[in-house]
């Protein structure tokens, strides 16, 4: 048979192939996927230990993890509206859609516990699409948060002219100390209301809005300051709301 005569059934059972695809049954969340956006318009954040503890009824908030119950030593889930049976030290994950704009991925494990709850902990990864930052005040009404992540870990290097992700900050330079005054450098930030000037070791906080139902709080500590970058590390908190 020569190369003319093997074409036609390739591109038949390719087409085949294709067909079954599609006609495949899917599983998972039924809400939209996060759309991608160019690399610079997303905001990636790691919660190193995430731990939670769930009653029998309860659901991961922002997931489709749900605890159904236990028997024995097995806990009863669902993962993705899918049953299963987990026990101390299997895996619990989950990635997807959590939130208008917002994707997650959680990578648990079950821990131990000698009552009737399941408590799970492990890192979890939150990217924000599409963040347009604004100072504002960070919900205080529990009723209106459907996830919040405290201690998320933060460091950024920001050069000269740049903002501070997720922030309206922005670093204009470093101001050169006079004789007989301050004795060490200042880094010299726009964008915010107030003294615009941080010293080495100098603590750096903000708060605003990066998506309508997404919240932050940075609560950071200035590491490092030179001509082109200022470096600041820390911690962050993040709400995400049902608005």
């Amino acid at each position: 048979m020569n190369r003319k005569q093997l074409a036609l059934p390739v591109f038949v059972l390719t087409l085949f192939v294709a067909a079954m695809a599609c006609a495949a049954p899917t599983f998972g969340p039924v809400e939209p996927p996060a759309s991608p956006t160019p690399l610079g318009d997303t905001l990636i954040f790691n919660i190193p230990t995430y731990t939670i503890s769930l009653q029998p009824g309860e659901t991961v908030p922002g997931t489709r993890l749900h605890y159904t119950g236990r028997e024995g030593d097995a806990f009863k889930v669902t993962i993705d509206g899918l049953e299963a049976t987990k026990r101390v030290g299997d895996s619990f994950i989950w990635n997807g859609t959590m939130a208008p704009g917002v994707y997650a991925n959680y990578n648990l494990r079950l821990t131990f516990t000698i009552l009737g709850a399941l408590p799970a902990a492990g890192p979890v990864e939150v990217i924000v699409f599409n963040p347009e930052p604004v100072e504002a005040d960070v919900p205080i009404s529990n009723a209106e948060v459907e996830t919040y992540f405290d201690k998320v870990l933060v460091t950024y290097e920001i050069p000269v002219g740049r903002l501070l992700p997720g922030s309206t900050l922005a670093y204009k330079g470093m101001v050169e100390p006079e004789t007989g005054q301050q004795t060490s450098v200042l880094a010299e930030l726009s964008g915010m209301s107030g003294y615009p000037y941080f010293a080495l070791g100098d603590s750096l906080v903000w708060a605003g809005k990066l998506r309508d139902n997404v919240y932050i709080r940075y609560d950071l500590r200035v590491t490092a300051v030179s001509e082109t970058n200022l470096s600041v590390a820390g911690t962050a908190e993040l709400w995400i709301t049902s608005g």
